[in-house]
């Protein structure tokens, strides 16, 4: 085929799939007309498939575009008309081409109304039309939202204490992504890489669930209204104190349940990476603070972490002697984590975190903390006693 009528649409949809019509309408540029080159023909062209040409050429010339014709002389048959290009003059005859008249008028209606209300997105419109169109059915919601924070700016409340009109706590959590764009292009602020870890109430002064801790009194002077298992928000218990001297921490939460009655001590269930809540807890800086994990990759790397925030903290069955003692009882490790240097471990521990990432052992294998049996931690955990 010479002249392939579907590739030719192809190629002309890519100025509406670019979003180069928008931009046009936007910066009040002149777009049309557009025009598309065609294949050249040869001399032996035209000899070998005359009436396939003909044909074609009649069959392009039905279509609602215009065909552009060029002479051209040839050795031995003569000066011939042949199309060079297809071209279309207009919006209006582009986007009936196309079938996209109503969803560009919806376009168009909908940027105007949202530039009217904020000037200050038209940038990043320029730059992302098609979010004009992926967000149609919620613009006025969403143009609700964004008025509201840009009102309040700290408004210190959940969102479901927001009270807008057909906007509940579900729309503003669902559209979070676009309501911080829209915020960030109207105050000037980036917008945000993440929405993780409660990061767009954090930048907008919101209210949002606190990291809980859970934790066990092991000492009966100690207990809080009698209570001795306690689970408390993370700022509550940055300020409690507990007048302990021992502070354990425990990857699992079987082992914190079942962690001996220690004098002068509490023992915090760590939930893997979860250690990473407590850095702010300025009074374990005056505690004893030991750290039991896994024998494994992560175990070490928790362990790590946590003394970036506590750099006395020890560690506490994790060393050599355990892993030698135990090795029977590994398990192969399916979720390890990509081994990489890490800077707070004793040369005692380090001995083994380079035994498992080395692949010294016959299998990524992990030593988990409650498969060591009771009546060994027992006499561990004794000598705190």
């Amino acid at each position: 085929m010479y002249f392939d009528t579907a590739l030719l649409y192809k190629k002309l949809k890519k100025y509406y799939e670019r979003g180069d019509v928008f931009r046009a309408f936007m910066l009040d540029e002149q777009l049309f007309s557009i025009s598309i080159k065609l294949k050249k023909l040869q001399q032996k062209d035209i000899q070998n498939s005359f009436v396939q040409i003909k044909n074609e050429i009649k069959k392009l010339q039905k279509e609602p575009f215009e065909v552009v014709f060029g002479e051209f002389d040839f050795k031995t048959i003569g000066r011939q008309k042949i199309p060079i290009k297809i071209r279309v003059d207009t919006l209006d005859s582009y986007l009936k081409m196309i079938n996209k008249e109503v969803e560009y008028d919806n376009f168009i209606k909908l940027y105007e109304k949202i530039v009217l209300k904020f000037e200050s997105l038209k940038e990043f419109f320029v730059k992302k039309p098609f979010v004009i169109l992926e967000y149609k059915d919620a613009w006025d919601r969403l143009l609700c939202v964004v008025e509201y924070f840009v009102l309040n700016p700290k408004p210190n409340i959940y969102t479901r204490e927001i009270t807008l009109a057909d906007i509940d706590t579900k729309f503003i959590q669902k559209y979070q992504k676009i309501i911080d764009i829209c915020l960030s292009c109207v105050l000037g602020t980036e917008p945000l890489n993440s929405l993780k870890d409660f990061a767009f109430e954090k930048k907008y002064s919101l209210k949002y669930p606190l990291a809980q801790i859970r934790f066990r009194i092991l000492d009966k002077r100690f207990y809080i209204q009698n209570l001795s298992d306690i689970t408390l928000c993370i700022d509550e218990f940055e300020s409690l104190d507990v007048g302990c001297k021992n502070v354990f921490i425990v990857e699992n939460k079987i082992t914190t349940l079942s962690f001996l009655d220690i004098k002068d001590s509490i023992v915090i269930f760590g939930s893997g990476y979860g250690v990473g809540v407590l850095k702010n807890v300025k009074w374990l800086n005056d505690k004893n603070i030991y750290y039991w994990g896994d024998i494994d990759l992560d175990g070490y790397a928790i362990l790590s972490q946590l003394r970036s925030y506590f750099p006395h903290a020890k560690s506490l069955m994790m060393e050599m002697e355990i892993f030698k003692k135990f090795e029977k009882i590994a398990v192969k490790y399916i979720n390890k984590k990509t081994s990489k240097e890490l800077q707070n471990l004793k040369q005692s521990e380090i001995a083994v975190y380079n035994l498992l990432s080395c692949g010294m052992c016959d299998d990524d294998i992990r030593i988990e903390q409650e498969k060591i049996p009771y009546d060994y931690v027992r006499g561990v955990l004794s000598r705190f006693q």
